[in-house]
């Protein structure tokens, strides 16, 4: 196997707890995207050289949704064959979505706990990442 180097990429998860529940604000990507066309994930992308990650995260959201987050907390690194990936989380208002404008992929959508569960179009990856926000949350 060639030895590439990994693509670093930084993410934001914007969510909300409603009577206990976790709600998390997903990127429904645009069926001509490179990587998961027409499947939803975690806002975010591609560190450029030189940036740290949490520099390439405020970047990245602040283009695909015209947001810079107040407040926000790292949840940790995510390594997989292509890429290092930082998660960093941000617990939005309920009016989050009046205040951003969705500048890439096809829309943007809160999604309950079950709704993540059940959802066959995001990767047991991104599953697995907001499952470790549930947790980081409640043990704050």
């Amino acid at each position: 196997m060639e030895n590439k180097s990994k693509r670093i990429t930084a993410h934001l998860i914007p969510y909300k707890i409603i009577n206990d529940e976790f709600f998390f604000f997903l990127q429904k990507r645009s069926d001509n995207a490179e990587r998961h066309p027409d499947w939803f994930t975690i806002f975010g992308g591609g560190s450029e050289s030189g940036e740290t990650a949490e520099e390439a995260m405020l970047r990245e959201i602040k283009e695909e949704l015209n947001f810079i987050p107040n407040k926000y907390l790292y949840l940790g690194e995510y390594n997989d064959d292509y890429s290092i990936s930082h998660y960093y989380i941000s617990e939005v208002t309920n009016n989050f979505e009046n205040n951003i404008k969705i500048n890439e992929g096809a829309y943007g959508k809160f999604f309950s706990e079950t709704e993540v569960k059940s959802e066959i179009k995001l990767t047991e990856n991104n599953k697995n990442i907001l499952k470790d926000l549930i947790n980081k949350v409640k043990n704050i």
